[in-house]
């Protein structure tokens, strides 16, 4: 039962910090699109990167549940990205919806592997 309370105090604190971070953020303007939610999904994808990177056998139920699964799968949002993706299809902004979705996947995927090989011990 103790899991489920790991993953609820992360899911909780993550998803706080998700609506600070993309508040604020989304007022800086990058080619028409507020980088809200890309700045807070590359961050969480650094640092999954890095607790992947620093993973070991007997991590704690602590460190993976809370971690890994609440914080992190909380704090970084695939819902927030696709509506916003969704957002700038219907404003007949071809161009903006294709940017956003080639930008947000290039920076979260090399923002996970950045963290994984700067971090990695192995």
């Amino acid at each position: 039962m103790m899991i489920y309370l790991f993953i609820g105090l992360g899911g909780a604190l993550g998803a706080s910090l998700r609506f600070y971070f993309s508040s604020y953020f989304s007022q800086f303007i990058f080619f028409g699109i507020p980088l809200g939610t890309i700045l807070v999904n590359v961050l969480g994808c650094f640092a999954i990167g890095f607790f992947i990177a620093n993973q070991e056998e007997g991590n704690s139920l602590f460190l993976n549940n809370f971690l890994a699964i609440g914080f992190l799968g909380s704090f970084t949002t695939f819902s927030a990205f696709t509506k916003e993706a969704l957002i700038f299809y219907q404003s007949d902004s071809f161009l903006t919806f294709s940017i956003y979705i080639l930008f947000t996947l290039i920076l979260c995927l090399f923002s996970t592997y950045l963290g994984f090989k700067i971090f990695y011990n192995g």
